[in-house]
């Protein structure tokens, strides 16, 4: 049957050009209805005139249309799909330069530590909003978050809404892409993860080969010492200290432990200062396509996209949820009721999952290893303290919050940063007014 799909933030030439590839690719999804949301009427266009180029490419039968009202967009829709940011590199840098400039060293500011603190507090507000007209206008659908902090995002989305959601990360897809290409020389598809913990700082517990279930742990204990010595440095101790292998990468790894920037090559973030040009050439590139008339291939697509068209499981998710029939996912955020036994229940962590109709059923690991479950824990308070002052716009809590946080070295530089951030992104921080 057909279904009505939200794509909100559709004007991102990443989430926007991947999502819309794989729904139309999706036998599951033909005939439906796409309606895609973006507040910038440019990019928004370009999106709209790409997504019908491609409707006729793959004749997905789809009727697709585009607003920048999501309120108009979202009554009838079954499936809500957001990634939103906005002024995303100025202040991604602004989350790197200010606590660098208080001795926090060079940080990647994106999910954890204090660039990850003020990346909630502007986000929370914003999907909160989307949530509460999901909740009085198609109160039915869910909302599939691939938006950043994934982790906090989901947790304030829980606890302060009653809409039906899921974090989505692909994560734990890179880091198994990772081992089985770099360090034991497999096909992927031969290659089974469980991961778990929290978004950008899952840990592979088991590890088999998918056909005949061999432990592939010794094997990576091996092969990984061939392995140049600069790749992930961080998650390589990581493993060698702990037994087991983190992921999805360095840089969001270190994010989390105190010790972890240490380990990260010079320039591991500098991209994301220039990535404002990146974006100007990658859009133009993307109008050029938009325009173009003719079939269009996916893999003209993959220069677009995270991790060059790296197949999200948003697509498993969303079908899943619709047509009844179990999928298997390596990872999902979700509260955590009872998958992970020695982490706080009211948690939000990343778990493989069953997904079935209109339900996501998250399958237990167990007990972390006690030494993971004790940095993961400080993460969680640092969490709830964080979404706690995101919605209430409270100095106090925000300042407990970052004087938790292990990449910051003590109070008094806790509280320069923030007064230093409240300052800066005070236009995206109304609630601290």
């Amino acid at each position: 049957m057909p279904y009505k799909i939200v794509l909100i933030g559709a004007g991102s030439f990443s989430f926007g050009t991947m999502t819309v590839r794989d729904l139309l690719e999706a036998p599951e999804m033909r005939g439906s209805e796409i309606v895609l949301v973006d507040l910038n009427e440019e990019r928004l266009d370009r999106m709209y005139r790409l997504a019908r180029r491609l409707n006729e490419t793959w004749q997905g039968e789809m009727k697709i249309t585009a607003t920048t009202d999501r309120r108009e967009a979202l009554p009838g829709a079954d499936i809500v799909v957001g990634a939103v940011e906005r002024n995303r590199y100025p202040l991604w840098q602004l989350d790197i330069e200010i606590p660098r400039k208080h001795g926090c060293g060079d940080l990647y500011g994106e999910t954890g530590g204090p660039g990850g603190f003020f990346h909630t507090l502007r986000q929370v507000p914003l999907l909160l909003e989307i949530a509460q007209d999901i909740e009085e206008l198609c109160p039915d659908a869910w909302f599939v978050n691939m938006s950043n902090p994934e982790s906090r995002l989901t947790l304030a989305l829980t606890r302060y809404t009653n809409v039906k959601t899921v974090g989505v990360c692909l994560g734990a897809y890179i880091t198994r892409r990772n081992l089985a290409s770099v360090v034991l020389k497999l096909p992927e598809e031969e290659v089974d993860v469980k991961a778990a913990g929290i978004n950008h700082c899952h840990w592979v517990l088991e590890l088999r080969h998918q056909g005949t279930g061999e432990d592939l742990y010794p094997a990576l204990a091996e092969k990984i010492k061939d392995v140049d010595p600069t790749w992930e440095p961080l998650s390589r101790e990581c493993f060698r200290r702990f037994g087991y292998y983190p992921g999805p990468a360095d840089s969001h790894v270190g994010e989390y432990i105190s010790w972890g920037p240490r380990y990260l090559r010079p320039g591991y973030n500098r991209w994301i200062f220039e990535a404002d040009r990146q974006v100007e050439e990658m859009t133009r590139k993307l109008e050029q396509y938009a325009s173009g008339s003719g079939p269009l291939s996916a893999e003209e697509l993959e220069q677009f996209m995270v991790e060059r068209g790296f197949r999200w499981q948003t697509m498993d998710i969303i079908c899943s949820l619709l047509d009844g029939k179990n999928r298997y996912v390596l990872s999902v955020n979700i509260p955590n009721d009872g998958y992970i036994t020695n982490l706080r229940p009211d948690a939000v962590v990343e778990v493989p999952a069953i997904v079935a109709a209109d339900r996501i059923f998250g399958l237990g690991v167990g007990e972390l290893p006690p030494a993971i479950a004790a940095l993961l824990e400080l993460q969680l308070a640092v969490m709830d303290l964080n979404v706690e002052a995101a919605v209430t716009g409270d100095r106090q809590t925000a300042l407990e919050g970052l004087i938790l946080d292990p990449l910051v070295p003590d109070p008094d530089t806790a509280e320069k940063i923030l007064d230093e951030l409240l300052i800066a992104e005070r236009d995206y921080l109304p609630q601290f007014a």
